[in-house]
């Protein structure tokens, strides 16, 4: 009992401490989940706010190309634009020969304009075909001086389709995350290149800037959200070769959540202090009557083994009295008594039921000639033969010596009650080739009684049934008979009896 005891107690405290380390793992969690949607929701935000900001070199670009055609308005308006825009921090313009149009710093030469154009765009090195290919696209090259200032280079077509000139920003990503300095503490975010580091990180208000990334052209794919381990998301910049990562410090987001965690511990003690107390006053109290429950413990084991022992009896007598010894099927006692309840549905019925009597044909000159033990098997070899020739719910049982008796039930028509007859016949009739060595022939004469035609009760029934069994006798054994009452013919098939023996 004390075991039981210490048992149910140690079960309470597994529970009650399954139960807070649960609630306090859930709270955290739901926190993380929480925390990994708002990064989330923000990564496609400035996911979707830089992808705006590097698709308006397009439209400088058209601006650009009216001041390549000459108009001398454009400039201005390619200044206003970029009034508005802190994120790029210098422009250029160039013709397709390589000379500088406009410059937003004022530069007259743009040497390192120049020298990029050339690495990054195939047109300024008079490769015809990669000029072609070229023309209208973007490429982002590489950052100089600071990683986070990245070089965008936008090739102008003309009418024809052919190389008009070039547009060249610079896009500053620090600038671009500086407006997103207040988001709060506890927040990451970076923007990283093609190869996976960050260019620029913005980290508790402050940028970190890293190493330039090489050159890397516009892409064309469209990417999803991804989850990263922990409370981090990226997402990438549809069509360019950057990720927007966006983080939150675990420590941060459970912060808020230690003191009521602490609660938690603190009741889950008190709980567990309270159930151990208690499990030390019931061991205390049970040893008292330890004795006690052991004597009674044991009256009941006996009492229980004894019932157990009689329920055996029980139904070891009830297997010997109701069943055949040899053979294992229902005796006589039993078949009277299942017989008669099958009766009693059958007068709700409308379907036919029919009893057999059955005698096996040449038993007894079998069993003096090849002896008992021959016989015996013969009798359980002519019970397993009936038994699997038959339909699961009807009825065989041994009424003694080499004397059958079927129930059949729910019967449509009486040709199938001659059918399963003759089946019986013709499977019994075949030989048995191995009884104790033996190759062994026997048959079958059946007596078939109706119900409710030929009586009423299995009595009645079983006389009916012998009656009409000899009668299938005297026409020639190996046959069945239905019994005669005048009323309807008889039905007899017959099949040739006999004993062989295989050499010893």
């Amino acid at each position: 009992m004390s075991v039981c005891f210490v048992l149910l107690s140690s079960l309470v405290l597994v529970v009650i401490w399954g139960i807070t380390m649960m609630h306090v793992s859930s709270e955290k969690k739901m926190a993380m989940e929480s925390a990994s949607g708002e990064s989330k929701n923000m990564a496609a935000i400035l996911a979707s706010n830089l992808n705006d900001r590097l698709d308006r070199a397009m439209l400088y670009g058209s601006v650009a190309n009216k001041v390549l055609d000459g108009d001398a308005t454009a400039a201005e308006y390619l200044n206003l634009l970029f009034n508005g825009d802190t994120a790029y921090v210098r422009s250029a313009v160039f013709d397709a020969e390589m000379k500088l149009r406009y410059s937003s710093s004022g530069s007259p030469t743009e040497g390192g304009f120049a020298d990029l154009i050339r690495q990054m765009h195939p047109a300024a090195s008079n490769d015809s075909d990669d000029a072609a290919r070229k023309v209208g696209s973007v490429v982002l090259g590489k950052a100089e001086g600071y990683a986070w200032r990245i070089p965008l280079l936008i090739s102008l077509n003309s009418p024809r389709n052919n190389v008009h000139g070039f547009f060249v920003a610079v896009l500053d990503l620090g600038r671009f995350l500086t407006d997103y300095q207040k988001i709060g503490d506890g927040y990451r975010i970076s923007v990283d290149g093609a190869s996976g580091l960050p260019l620029v990180t913005l980290s508790d208000g402050k940028l970190i800037g890293n190493t330039s990334e090489g050159i890397v052209s516009k892409s064309s794919g469209n990417e999803n959200t991804h989850s990263l381990p922990g409370v981090s998301n990226y997402q990438k910049v549809e069509g360019y070769p950057l990720t927007i990562t966006v983080s939150m410090d675990p420590d941060f987001i459970v912060a808020d959540l230690t003191q009521s965690h602490y609660e938690y511990i603190r009741y889950a003690i008190v709980i567990s202090i309270a159930v151990v107390t208690l499990t030390l006053i019931l061991i205390w109290i049970s040893y008292h009557r330890k004795k006690l429950y052991q004597r009674l413990e044991r009256s009941e084991r006996e009492k229980i083994c004894l019932i157990e022992q009689l329920e055996k009896e029980k139904t070891r007598a009830y297997q010997l009295a109701s069943h055949d010894y040899l053979t294992g099927i229902p005796n006589r006692m039993l078949f009277n008594e299942l017989a008669a309840a099958e009766l009693s549905r059958a007068k709700r019925s409308p379907n036919l039921y029919a009893l057999f009597f059955i005698d096996l044909d040449g038993f007894k000159p079998i069993n003096d000639t090849l002896g008992h033990a021959v016989g015996d098997l013969l009798l359980q070899s002519v019970a397993q033969r009936l038994c699997a020739s038959l339909r699961e719910y009807d009825l065989v049982a041994r009424l003694g010596g080499d004397e059958f008796v079927v129930l059949l039930s729910d019967i449509k028509y009486q040709s199938q009650i001659a059918d399963i007859a003759d089946k019986l016949v013709k499977t019994v009739g075949a030989p048995f080739l191995n009884i104790a060595g033996h190759e062994v022939c026997t048959s079958l004469s059946i007596g078939i009684a109706l119900f409710p035609d030929d009586g009423h009760t299995v009595d009645e029934l079983l006389s009916k049934a012998d009656t009409a069994m000899y009668a299938a006798k005297k026409a020639g054994k190996g046959a069945y008979r239905f019994h005669d009452s005048g009323m309807r013919g008889a039905h007899v098939s017959r099949l040739p009896t006999g004993t062989r023996y295989l050499s010893a």
